[in-house]
């Protein structure tokens, strides 16, 4: 059972590393799933994750995987060394991927766990992707590859 409830409708942010240590941050559009250890964690909070990493320092040149109106938010993400997802359902697309987290931005100088203050850290050490390296840039079905919710 979740101790956080599914923040249905808030575009918020969860964090992951992958086998080689790098740091995902994944948008959730306020509908994608959100792996289930990520919501147990109850001492913090899903949605107050994206404020504390836009806390952190711009580190690195971000490089804009996909043409978007509007990438401002992705590419201060990933200039601070995240590799950048965004949630692409059924209604929005950009490589004919629909229900999978797409790669949107990636850092030139990607951070590791090590990087993070204590608080994020133990946040990112909630979920490593052993399977999954976030270099690749390829879209990620999170439902395939973790226990996750959608809030349905």
């Amino acid at each position: 059972m979740n101790d956080q409830p599914y923040p249905w409708g808030i575009d918020c942010l969860w964090l992951a590393s992958d086998r080689d240590g790098r740091l995902g941050a994944f948008l959730t559009g306020g509908a994608g799933p959100i792996p289930m250890d990520v919501l147990a964690a109850s001492s913090f909070p899903v949605t107050k994750t994206g404020a504390m990493l836009c806390r952190q320092p711009k580190i690195a040149a971000a490089r804009l995987l996909v043409s978007l109106k509007r990438p401002d938010d992705f590419i201060d993400l990933a200039e601070r060394g995240f590799h950048v997802y965004d949630w692409s359902d059924m209604g929005r697309t950009s490589r004919g991927v629909t229900g999978a987290y797409e790669p949107i931005a990636m850092p030139e100088t990607p951070i590791s766990i090590d990087d993070l203050p204590d608080e994020l850290a133990a946040v990112a050490r909630l979920l490593r992707m052993d399977a999954v390296c976030f270099g690749d840039g390829i879209p990620l079905d999170m439902e395939t590859l973790l226990v996750c919710t959608d809030g349905e």
